[in-house]
């Protein structure tokens, strides 16, 4: 196993992941990345009318291997 760390970057600034995860392999990466954009999502968009939470993913060497972006957008359409 390897260690990741996420470090989130949405509305209120970037959240900096200091512990890290011990993941398996590129697929419990990508999991964990998803499952972080919607519980931040669901945290904080109720309120407003857009955002992008954006999950990056940093190596044990400070490098980052893989990024998510969840987009938020909504319009009122007459």
């Amino acid at each position: 196993m390897a260690k990741y760390f996420f470090d989130v970057i949405n509305g209120e600034g970037p959240m900096r992941d200091d512990e890290g995860t011990d993941l398996p392999n590129a697929d419990a990466v990508r999991a964990a990345v998803a499952k972080i954009a919607f519980d931040v999502a669901k945290d904080e968009l109720e309120d407003q009318n857009g955002a992008v939470i954006t999950v990056n993913v940093r190596d044990d060497s400070d490098f980052t291997v893989f990024s998510g972006h969840l987009l938020f957008s909504t319009e009122w359409r007459n």
